[in-house]
């Protein structure tokens, strides 16, 4: 009796196992040419690169000297997703962006900048390759010169002179652990 809809009968031949062929090669396997943690560590670059791509390098081109003129700053992206910038818009509109606003910085942000980032990119669906990489530059050229415009931690911050670098910083935790462990 079998299960539910199929029945056998108790007369039936049991089966005989079918032999598997196993293709015998005369020649070795090719030696892979990358090793398993390279492997690994390409695929996790390629999966890092598909969640964030507006964090991923630009592909490397051969490009022509007015090219290279233009490409003053190397640092600056030339490529801009506009899946990222959507979703980032779209966190930090919902609670849980609102949340961390509230924690972070103890008020709400506004997300202007973010939906801003959003239809500039949407805008750019028509661009040639070479206009897009141009006109994403810019854009970070600009949000870069605004950014430092604003207050930040070397307005209030100033180098240590060679007179006060510390030198063992944590030297008085470890003699404090050796007099603890009494060595």
């Amino acid at each position: 009796m079998g299960w539910l809809w199929s029945s056998s009968s108790s007369t039936a031949e049991p089966q005989q196992p079918t032999p598997t062929s196993i293709p015998i090669r005369s020649e070795p396997a090719p030696a892979p040419t990358s090793t398993p943690t390279e492997d690994a560590q390409s695929r996790n670059e390629i999966s890092f690169n598909e969640a964030f791509p507006h964090l991923a390098s630009a592909p490397t081109s051969s490009t022509s000297p007015t090219a290279a003129a233009q490409d003053d700053d190397p640092s600056l992206p030339t490529t801009m997703s506009c899946r990222a910038a959507f979703d980032a818009a779209w966190y930090c509109s919902s609670f849980g962006g609102h949340f961390n606003d509230i924690y972070r910085y103890g008020q709400m942000r506004s997300c202007s900048e973010h939906w801003a980032d959003w239809r500039f990119c949407v805008s750019l669906s028509g661009a040639s390759r070479e206009g897009r990489a141009n006109a994403i530059r810019e854009r970070y050229r600009e949000k870069e010169a605004n950014m430092k415009k604003q207050p930040n931690s070397e307005d209030i911050w100033r180098r240590r002179t060679p007179a006060e670098m510390i030198e063992r910083p944590f030297g008085l935790a470890e003699e404090g652990a050796k007099r603890v462990e009494g060595t």
